[in-house]
Formats: C-alpha cells, sequence, structure tokens
C-alpha cells in the first residue's frame, strides 16, 4: 500500500523553478538596462523621474530573483542564460522604439503586463509551502508594477498634453509589441525550454535601432540654460549668500539630474560585464541622484517657482558625450568626492538661516554622497584592474576633469547669455517671493 496525497502542491521541482526564475531574472536586468538606456533621451519631466525610480525597483527584484536560483542550485554558482538566450534577444529588440515617449508606453502597457502575467502564472502553480520565498519575491514584484503602471498613467497622459506630436508613433510602437507579445504564446513564462520566439520587425511599427543618448534631453517647460547657474560656467564665481545660495542650491538640486543621467548611462555600458553587484549598486546611484533633483524641484515649486522659472541645463552630462564609459564613470565621481564638503557645510548654513527644509534635504544628500564615493572608489578600481589599464583612480579623476573643463572652454556666447539671463530671471522671481512671503 501507498499513501497518496490528494494535492496538486508538487506540480514543480525544484529545478524547474530554477530554470524560470532564471528566465525571470535575465528579462527583469533586461528591463533595468533599457530604462537606465533611455533615461538620458527622456525630455518630458515627469517620465524622466520616473525611469530612475523604477528601475532601482526592478533592480532590487532581480537581485532577489538572482539569490533564489542560487539558492534553488547550491553550490552551482553561474548564472547564465543558456536555452533562453533566444527569448532574451526578442526581448532585447523591444527597446528599439522610436523616441524615449514610445519607450515608456510600450513599457508601461505591454512589457510590464507581459511580466506581471508570467509572475502570476507562476504563482498560480507554486507551492505556497516549500517555494514560500519564491511568493514574497514575485508578489512584490507585482505589488512593484501595479504601482508604477499607476504612475506611468498620469505621467503618460501629462506627456500626450504637453507633447502631442509624440502620440502617433508611441501608439504605433505600444501595438507593436503588444502584438510580437502576443505571438510569443501564453505559456512562455513556465516552459522548461521557450521553443518558439517569434521574430520581432521593430521597423515595421517606426522603431530604430537603439544608441544610448550621449546628450541630456530637457523638458521645453523649464528655462533652458546649458550651463543653467554661473558657477557651472566659473566655479570662480562663487555659490553666493543668503537668499541666493539658498536659490543656488536649489538649482544645483534640481540640475543633479544629469547626474542621474550619468549614473544610468554608466550602469548601461558596464554591467552587463561586470559583477551583479555593479548593477544594485549603480540602480541604487541614479536613484539617488533623481531624490536629490527631486529635492531642488520640490523646494522650487514650493516657493513659487512656476517650470519655466527653474533653470534647468545639460552640461554635466554632455561633458562625458566623447569619453569612454570608464571616464563617465570618474565624472560623476569626480563631482561627488570634489564636493561633497558642502552638503554637510550648507545643512549648518541652512540651518542657522532658518531655512530647515533645505537643511533638511542638505542632510539626506550628504548621507546618500558618502555612500556613492564608496561606490565610485570601488567601481573605478574595479574595471580599470579589468581592463589592465595603466591609470589610476587619481589619474580617472584628472581626465574627468578635463572633460568638465573642456565643455566649459566650448561655452558659446550664446551659452553666457542664456545662463547670466537664466539667473537674473530667478533672482528676480526669488526676491518677489521672498518679499511676497515676508508681507504675509
Amino acid at each position: 500500500m501507498k499513501m497518496i496525497a490528494q494535492t496538486e502542491r508538487a506540480r514543480l521541482m525544484v529545478g524547474e523553478c530554477a530554470t524560470i526564475l532564471k528566465r525571470f531574472y535575465f528579462l527583469q536586468r533586461e528591463l533595468v538596462f533599457m530604462q537606465a538606456g533611455w533615461l538620458p533621451a527622456s525630455e518630458h519631466w515627469r517620465s524622466k523621474l520616473l525611469l530612475p525610480e523604477f528601475l532601482w525597483q526592478d533592480a532590487l527584484i532581480a537581485k532577489e530573483l538572482r539569490e533564489r536560483v542560487l539558492e534553488l542550485r547550491y553550490p552551482e554558482r553561474r548564472i547564465i542564460p543558456g536555452e533562453d538566450e533566444p527569448l532574451l534577444k526578442l526581448w532585447r529588440a523591444f527597446r528599439d522604439a522610436p523616441h524615449a515617449a514610445a519607450f515608456a508606453e510600450g513599457l508601461h502597457r505591454a512589457l510590464k503586463p507581459a511580466l506581471k502575467q508570467a509572475f502570476v502564472s507562476y504563482l498560480d502553480v507554486a507551492d505556497r509551502l516549500d517555494d514560500s520565498p519564491t511568493l514574497r519575491i514575485l508578489k512584490q514584484a507585482i505589488e512593484d508594477i501595479d504601482d508604477q503602471s499607476a504612475r506611468w498613467s498620469e505621467a503618460l497622459a501629462d506627456c500626450r498634453a504637453v507633447y502631442p506630436e509624440w502620440t502617433g508613433a508611441a501608439e504605433t510602437w505600444r501595438r507593436g509589441l503588444s502584438d510580437g507579445i502576443t505571438r510569443l504564446g501564453g505559456k512562455w513564462a513556465l516552459e522548461n525550454i521557450v521553443t518558439s520566439v517569434p521574430d520581432f520587425d521593430a521597423p515595421s511599427c517606426g522603431g530604430k535601432p537603439f544608441r544610448i543618448s550621449r546628450l541630456g534631453r530637457r523638458d521645453k517647460r523649464f528655462l533652458s540654460a546649458r550651463f543653467p547657474w554661473p558657477d557651472s560656467l566659473d566655479p570662480k564665481r562663487g555659490p553666493g549668500e543668503g537668499l541666493e545660495l539658498q536659490i543656488r542650491q536649489a538649482t544645483h538640486h534640481v540640475n543633479e539630474i544629469w547626474a542621474a543621467e550619468m549614473a544610468g548611462a554608466v550602469l548601461f555600458d558596464l554591467a552587463a560585464d561586470a559583477p551583479p553587484e555593479f548593477l544594485e549598486d549603480a540602480a541604487r546611484w541614479c536613484y539617488d541622484e533623481s531624490r536629490h533633483c527631486r529635492m531642488g524641484y520640490t523646494r522650487f515649486r514650493d516657493w513659487g517657482f512656476r517650470m519655466d522659472e527653474i533653470p534647468l541645463g545639460s552640461f554635466s552630462y554632455d561633458a562625458g558625450a566623447d569619453t569612454d564609459p570608464v571616464t563617465r564613470l570618474g565624472i560623476i565621481y569626480y563631482f561627488e568626492s570634489t564636493y561633497i564638503h558642502t552638503k554637510s557645510e550648507r545643512t549648518k548654513i541652512f540651518a542657522n538661516f532658518g531655512d530647515r527644509v533645505s537643511s533638511h534635504d542638505m542632510d539626506f544628500d550628504w548621507a546618500d554622497e558618502l555612500i556613492h564615493t564608496y561606490y565610485g572608489t570601488r567601481w573605478l578600481k574595479y574595471f580599470l584592474e579589468q581592463r589592465s589599464e595603466k591609470r589610476g583612480p587619481n589619474d580617472i579623476k584628472k581626465d574627468a576633469e578635463a572633460c568638465v573643463q573642456r565643455i566649459r572652454a566650448q561655452a558659446t556666447d550664446a551659452d553666457r547669455k542664456a545662463t547670466e539671463t537664466a539667473y537674473e530671471k530667478t533672482m528676480i522671481r526669488s526676491r518677489e517671493l521672498a518679499a511676497a512671503l515676508k508681507a504675509a
């Protein structure tokens, strides 16, 4: 006689679970790459702010999926795409959008829903007892996707209103992606080997081969100046005092979107051939810098500034356009390590000035930058050693500084005029708002 359990609990064995979760890991990782790659070219403001946050969330899920696969396959430590490479090749083709707004529409309305459905399919057959650690990971992933979807819906509605000329191409691309995923079939997520992977003709729905932008794109609604503040052009100009320092710091905070772009670009350029920890650190770095950007933007809006009264430029990201990926990493490290001392100083200055919010933001900025200098030191050393370069971290810092000096030297008369105009308009408006606040 035998005891036969009347249950469907034992539908997936360990090897099958590991195979499927490995597939999920690589798909999730590719989504991080895609979002990082499209960040610099994203012009629409709300979309640009969402990408760093969401790619960081996706990187966290990728990390947990990878760790779970290692647990299931212990002591095997290698994770390679293997037989999933045709599926990943198709997935990578989904980044070949006609422009950033189209990519965001496809991400929101096609790629993320497909991944969510794959996770749901796994949960439907997974053993809630034996495989419970996986359930926690996928439930969190689904929760993230649902939250992201709601926020993308609002942001992309704004994008369609501000940039209606992009809407047609975005919708054509989204339909093409949806059709491509439909042709893949509904069972790919749980197959041991995905045997039937259709081709995806990106040009037929308006797509083109993806290339990361080496120049930062900026929303047309801002007060545009490639060098957004006088000390961006000439550091000897100084940050000013009192009200000018408040406004200058808010300007530099909102302009830290360049650092989010650079961290995203470095991730896109280097993460595929680096240890998994680099992806995790770069994604967090990218998200942190977008938070610093939000700090400045939020202070400006709370003070009463409109978008067209906030100076926004791109020179720091643009400085890396013609150099190599490791030097781009050096550029962001150069700014972090050179100016980190100002964070603690201004935390105290703003507190003494009675500006508790600016002080609060600087305090958290400082905490982040201490982490970032560690990232920069660690990964510069790693990539230099991997490439057997003769340069050391100090050489990279000098090369990065040279890139920044070079772009400053290339500033035109029009650039200088735009910077001074932005400065004058912003300070006039700040004095008006400060006077109105005092009168109230």
